[in-house]
């Protein structure tokens, strides 16, 4: 039996959402300075984030908890890409206010989260 299932893709990606959250949770100035600069380190952008880090915990917590289920696992996965989308373009959208180095973490990790819960979507729904 392989480990490489979908419904184990979309656990792993679950869990990484929940690991991230829960930082964003504990140290939000942590991540925001090096995501948004400076400004991210201030007692509003640390309430945001923690909104943020919140978001994710919880649709990682539903992908974990649906991936056996081939329609429900699917639609938290390509609700997960939906969220990571969301960061990509409000971070492009400002990228002229961040550093680079936050607009292209952003661009990477988010992109490639996006596609591989995209990716995992599909194969949960085509499963069964």
């Amino acid at each position: 039996m392989s480990l490489l299932t979908p419904q184990n893709a979309a656990r792993a990606i679950g869990v990484g959402r929940i690991a991230f959250g829960a930082a964003l949770l504990a140290v939000p100035a942590r991540i925001g300075e090096s995501w948004l600069g400076e400004g991210g380190t201030g007692a509003p952008a640390q309430v945001a984030l923690r909104g943020l880090g919140a978001r994710d915990a919880v649709i990682g917590m539903a992908m974990v908890r649906t991936a056996g289920d081939r329609d429900r696992g699917s639609r938290w996965a390509r609700t997960s890409a939906v969220g990571d989308l969301a960061d990509i373009v409000a971070t492009v959208a400002a990228r002229g206010l961040l550093p680079r180095s936050g607009v292209l973490g952003t661009v990477a990790l988010g992109g490639a989260t996006a596609a591989a819960s995209i990716a995992a979507g599909e194969w949960l729904r085509r499963q069964g």
